[in-house]
């Protein structure tokens, strides 16, 4: 495929959701990726979640585009392709266990002695030291950790919720890519290669403290509201459906008003500031908008909410989203028939580039191994293919 990262190699020796989909990210906007998986059964989530012949969606979506090759990175002769790789990559991606890819000999200054210039994005759970570092990690325990099923507990309950997806994962990825690329950025500015560092948690407090930690970054302020900005946040219930709404200037409280027939004309209610003063107010006024939306239809609600140019959106169940008019039109989801798991529906590169457009050159993520063979030639070894394979050097 073309796009901003064409040209750029990348060699992804993650598991997982993490790592892949920090790589992936680099693949969807045009870098050429070689996934390097461990015999013999590869990446774990290559069987987590909905699966066919060893393609879940979660690993068809953190994975397309990428090439696959199994290499035992245990023996000498497996690190050694691995290092040929490196030696021409710009990126590698890893997610061991903090000693692990030292112990391997697969570690940032391995790779920095066959590559100088190489970006080295190394993800972990915890950090590469401290109190938890040795821990194995996967995305609820960063929940739980860094405040984020904390933060989700609603009023009269202090029991944690988890966010029922891969949040942790998800934010740790899109960090790492974006941190991947500015040392990309750098690089071409004469920074030289390095070292990147990112953990989960760090990831994750930081994501947590952006809209959802008022009181923790505020010291000095007062601390009798909650801690997250969107904490009140609830569906309104209409018949036959639900809907977000969110009010947060003047105007649209008062448009929200005028939709659902509430009366807003008093002054203590006038402003933003007004409201958070006289709380009871608010609260009393948003009580009674919810109890007139109970007796409006979804369609009347849209109708009236538009109308009064209030910020609101449908709530969609999952398998109405690609019917959804605005996706459709956006052209957002296509579909192809994979090789091996069937048909497949994803969506394209969110971001569209109108300098550099990226297209899908192979949208299938890669059976196991599918690309053994070719890769390792490309390191010099095609004679020994057969001895390397009869070896379980590589699978």
């Amino acid at each position: 495929m073309a796009g901003p990262l064409n040209g750029i190699r990348v060699v992804d020796l993650s598991v997982a959701l993490t790592g892949p989909l920090a790589a992936g990210m680099l693949v969807d906007q045009g870098a050429n990726c070689v996934k390097v998986e461990q015999p013999p059964t590869g990446d774990v989530t290559r069987w987590l979640g909905t699966s066919a012949a060893g393609i879940s969606a979660m690993f068809q979506m953190a994975n397309r585009g990428k090439r696959s090759v199994v290499i035992d990175l245990r023996q000498d002769e497996g690190r050694s392709i691995l290092l040929d790789l490196v030696a021409k990559a710009d990126v590698v991606v890893q997610n061991f266990r903090p000693g692990v890819a030292e112990r391997l000999g697969v570690a940032y200054e391995h790779a920095a002695a066959v590559a100088p210039e190489i970006i080295y994005a190394d993800l972990t759970g915890f950090g590469s030291s401290g109190p938890y570092s040795h821990r194995r990690v996967y995305d609820p325990i960063i929940q739980g950790y860094s405040g984020l099923a904390a933060s989700q507990a609603g009023k009269g309950s202090e029991e944690p919720k988890f966010l029922k997806h891969l949040v942790c994962d998800k934010v740790t990825a899109y960090t790492a890519a974006q941190a991947i690329t500015a040392a990309l950025f750098a690089r071409e500015r004469g920074a030289g290669g390095q070292h990147l560092e990112l953990s989960m948690l760090d990831a994750c407090v930081a994501y947590l403290f952006m809209d959802a930690a008022d009181h923790e970054v505020m010291l000095d302020a007062d601390h009798s509201g909650p801690q997250a900005v969107g904490a009140n946040n609830t569906p309104f219930v209409f018949k036959g459906g639900f809907a977000a709404i969110a009010v947060p200037t003047d105007d649209e409280f008062h448009g929200l008003a005028r939709a659902l027939g509430v009366d807003s004309s008093d002054p203590d209610l006038a402003t933003t500031r007004d409201r958070t003063r006289n709380r009871q107010k608010t609260m009393d006024f948003h009580r009674q908008a919810r109890e007139n939306a109970t007796r409006m239809t979804i369609a009347e609600a849209e109708t009236r909410l538009e109308e009064n140019q209030v910020p609101f959106g449908i709530m969609r169940t999952v398998e109405e989203v690609p019917n959804d008019p605005q996706v459709v039109f956006n052209e957002l989801l296509s579909e192809f028939d994979h090789p091996t798991a069937g048909r497949i529906r994803h969506p394209r590169v969110p971001t569209r580039f109108h300098g550099t457009p990226t297209e899908f050159a192979e949208p299938a993520a890669p059976s196991l191994g599918a690309h053994t063979d070719e890769v390792v030639a490309e390191t010099g070894r095609s004679d020994h293919i057969v001895s390397l394979r009869e070896a379980g050097v590589i699978g």
